[in-house]
C-alpha cells in the first residue's frame, strides 16, 4: 500500500470503475483515489458473471507513494481560482497532488495499464477552499475514501454531504450524473 504524510490538508481516496470497457476518462474527470482494499463485483447486464472476472490477476504488488506518477494540474482546469503566493494553511504549492497508481489522463505507461475494468485509482491531496468542480460520468461506479480532512459533495440527483474521516461513499454514474467535490476548510 502507498504512505502518505498527511498534515492539515484534505487528502481522499476515490476509485472509477467503468461497467463498459471501453470508457475513457478524460483530464475533466480527473479523480482522486488511493490504495485501499475492496472487493467489487459488478455484473454486466448481459451476464451474470462478474465483467471483471476473467481479467482478475491474483498478483499483488506493493508500491511505495514514492514511486507513483505525480500530477498538479492547473488549478483552472477544475474551476478553481489561481494558486497563491503563499498560504500558511497549505501544505503544498498546488492546489491539488494527485499520485496516479495506474496509467490515467496525462500519465501513459502501458506496463502500468489494463486492469480490468478498474479504470482510475489514485491518492489526491486538495488545499483548503478548493476542488473539482461540476463535472460528468457515466457508466462507472465511484467509491471514495476520505482519510483525513472533510470532502464535500453535491451532485445532480440533489444529493449534498460533507464526508469526514472515515467515510466511504459509493456512487453509481449509470445513465450519467453531474456533480463536485470540494474542500470547503478554510485551514485543513
Amino acid at each position: 500500500s502507498s504512505s502518505i504524510e498527511v498534515s492539515d490538508q484534505l487528502c481522499y481516496q476515490e476509485c472509477y470503475i467503468s461497467l463498459a470497457h471501453d470508457m475513457i476518462n478524460t483530464a475533466s474527470a480527473l479523480k482522486a483515489v488511493a490504495s485501499f482494499s475492496f472487493f467489487a463485483k459488478i455484473t454486466s447486464s448481459s451476464s451474470s458473471e462478474p465483467m471483471c472476472a476473467h481479467k482478475a490477476s491474483h498478483r499483488i504488488v506493493k508500491v511505495p507513494s514514492s514511486k507513483l506518477f505525480v500530477s498538479e494540474p492547473n488549478p483552472s482546469w477544475f474551476g478553481n481560482e489561481g494558486n497563491p503566493g503563499y498560504n500558511p494553511s497549505w501544505t503544498e504549492t498546488n492546489w491539488l497532488k494527485s499520485r496516479f497508481h495506474f496509467s490515467f489522463a496525462e500519465y501513459n505507461n502501458r506496463r502500468n495499464s489494463n486492469f480490468g475494468c478498474i479504470r482510475v485509482v489514485n491518492d489526491d491531496l486538495v488545499q483548503p477552499s478548493r476542488g473539482f468542480g461540476t463535472h460528468s460520468h457515466a457508466n462507472q461506479e465511484i467509491v471514495t475514501y476520505i482519510v483525513e480532512g472533510e470532502l464535500t459533495h453535491q451532485d445532480s440527483m440533489g444529493t449534498k454531504e460533507s464526508l469526514g474521516r472515515g467515510s466511504v461513499q459509493f456512487m453509481t454514474a449509470g445513465t450519467g450524473v453531474r456533480h463536485s467535490e470540494h474542500n470547503l476548510s478554510e485551514d485543513k
